[in-house]
């Protein structure tokens, strides 16, 4: 869709403007960023576990649809209520502000696609959808989901939705940070201990994976909003440490995801030779610190991270289906 014509201007010649119906679901899914569609790998990463261990039944796929569901849902919920937040303390105007509107248009509450009452309406709403999602997903199991399994599923969504409103998560330090992670971990966990009962090394150190590109990819977005999210009293790591203990904590982050992908490699049933499948991910990783402490591109070094995950998520996916020892 153009931008002109979200924002209410005239298209330009020779370019058919959508109906307003349209104009407005695209709204919606730019206010859940339903153009983040990472989440998937996760769930993905989780089914082709179960895959490999030979778990995954025709009985288990109804359920874990509608796990993919939920977990989409929620996100949506979660997108829509940290952009009711941030532009309600007028966080996202400063951040935006003097960006090209083809950037503005990501923010439908900035533009006035939406008002507040439409954004408030289907974050809730999305949220419900979520849950009810996630208890069919428990109601479909064949068999029994332990009960830990169970907190985690339905109290995962419910701890992410407060990322910005409720218990502003996001707004106290550690919050953003262990709540990115988590959620992350959770994405790819809940498909395999739902679905089987039980966790292994694998599905573990693949979840802590997951979470820590997330986490990534957030840090250098708070990297580069620290001036918004300081005015807010967001307190993000990034607001809180000196910029070079940013810098150090950025290289320690993919430190530790260097030392998971040898845990994974060397400790588990993976096998080793499959490590060479994630050389791209850590030579994006070498990348992202390059342009984002060094050189200070930052949105530079997050569509890095971005472009890491897909690349690691492909990585691993090959590593499951070729070398999981039974």
């Amino acid at each position: 869709m153009s931008a002109l014509a979200e924002t209410g201007t005239a298209p330009p010649p020779g370019v058919v403007a959508r109906p307003a119906s349209w104009r407005k679901v695209i709204s919606f899914l730019r206010l859940g960023k339903a153009r983040v569609y990472h989440y998937v790998y996760g769930w993905a990463l989780g089914v082709l576990l179960l895959h490999a261990d030979g778990l995954l039944t025709a009985g288990m796929l109804a359920s874990l649809i509608c796990l993919l569901a939920g977990t989409l849902a929620i996100q949506w919920s979660a997108s829509a209520a940290d952009d009711v937040s941030g532009f309600l303390n007028g966080h996202d105007a400063r951040n935006y502000a003097g960006r090209p509107l083809l950037t503005r248009v990501r923010k439908p509450l900035l533009t006035g696609a939406l008002t507040v009452s439409e954004a408030k309406r289907f974050a809730a709403s999305a949220f419900c959808c979520g849950m009810l999602a996630f208890s069919l997903a428990v109601s479909l199991q064949p068999g029994p989901v332990p009960l830990p399994a169970l907190v985690l599923v339905l109290g995962a969504p419910v701890l992410g939705v407060q990322y910005s409103c409720g218990l502003k998560l996001s707004y106290r330090p550690l919050g953003l940070e262990v709540t990115i992670l988590l959620t992350g971990a959770v994405t790819v966990l809940m498909p395999y201990w739902v679905a089987s009962g039980a966790l292994t090394p694998e599905v573990l150190l693949v979840s802590a994976l997951f979470g820590l590109w997330l986490l990534l990819v957030v840090s250098y977005g708070n990297a580069s909003d620290r001036a918004g999210d300081a005015a807010v009293r967001r307190r993000t790591l990034a607001v809180l440490l000196p910029a070079s203990w940013f810098g150090a904590l950025l290289h320690l982050l993919v430190a530790v995801h260097a030392g998971l992908l040898v845990l994974l490699f060397t400790s588990t049933r993976m096998e080793p030779a499959c490590m060479v499948l994630s050389t791209p991910v850590v030579a994006l990783q070498l990348a992202q610190l390059y342009y984002g402490v060094y050189r200070r591109e930052l949105r530079t070094a997050r569509f890095l991270v971005l472009l890491s995950i897909d690349a690691g998520a492909a990585a691993l996916a090959t590593a499951i289906l070729t070398g999981l020892a039974p």
